[in-house]
């Protein structure tokens, strides 16, 4: 899931080996609902997929590719390269609000993990599919299925995300 490299400056090769096909942060200005939507267009694989892979857009995990796909109406197994303009535009915005909402709760706390001022993330006590397989929708009372999806479970709701 991760690694700590030091290295003297980002235009070391290693740096680039290590950081150069990842995509843009979703909190920065880089974060283009346009460029967004033409990456989504030359990827096959389901969104899902395509979102936890890092190379057209970093940072968003398991939890919140989830909780984004769910706000904005969008089936995790539909493939990327089908996603319309207003769709690709309505993830978009919901990757943005899914993540600063998680930062304002502090992330997400899976088990024992604590920051390093001891706080525990509040952000999947507020999760509307996430680790929900099996309870009634917030939304519409549905029942929240899980699947996998590349080893990773992935939760939605069959009737709120049918697009």
């Amino acid at each position: 899931f991760g690694a700590v490299v030091h290295v003297p400056s980002l235009d070391d090769p290693r740096a680039q080996k290590l950081l150069g096909g990842l995509g843009v942060e979703p909190l920065e200005h880089g974060f283009d609902a346009a460029a967004f939507h033409r990456a989504l267009q030359l990827r096959r694989a389901s969104i899902k997929q395509v979102l936890l892979a890092g190379d057209i857009v970093v940072g968003v995990g398991n939890i919140y590719a989830s909780e984004a796909l769910f706000m904005a109406g969008i089936r995790p197994t539909l493939r990327a390269d089908r996603l319309s303009k207003p769709r690709a535009t309505r993830l978009h915005a919901a990757i943005v609000k899914v993540l600063n909402r998680a930062v304002a709760l502090g992330g997400s706390t899976l088990r024992d993990f604590s920051s390093a001022e001891g706080q525990s993330g509040y952000f999947q006590l507020d999760a509307m599919v996430y680790g929900r397989q099996g309870l009634p929708c917030r939304v519409c009372e549905t029942v929240i299925k899980s699947i996998r999806q590349g080893q990773r479970s992935t939760f939605f709701c069959a009737v709120c995300q049918k697009a």
